[in-house]
């Protein structure tokens, strides 16, 4: 298995306009972190638990600027 590459944060920040923190569609009691561009469409996601586990976090844009730093690059 390959490992999954990053685009750069720069970049993502041009393409990512909005992390919404949701409840998982087909998982219950899981919340997730969506990801959309600037079209308006989703275009990856996060478990919101391993995302808080990894920092942590006093405010959601600490969430969102950690995010920026993940961004897949199959998901541009």
């Amino acid at each position: 298995m390959s490992e999954t590459e990053f685009i750069p944060y720069e970049e993502a920040k041009k393409i990512v306009s909005d992390v919404v923190e949701m409840e998982h569609p087909s998982e219950d009691g899981k919340r997730i972190f969506n990801v959309y561009n600037q079209r308006g469409y989703a275009i990856c996601w996060f478990y919101a638990e391993d995302v808080e586990n990894e920092i942590e976090a006093k405010e959601f844009s600490e969430v969102e600027e950690h995010i920026l730093h993940f961004i897949p690059k199959w998901a541009v």
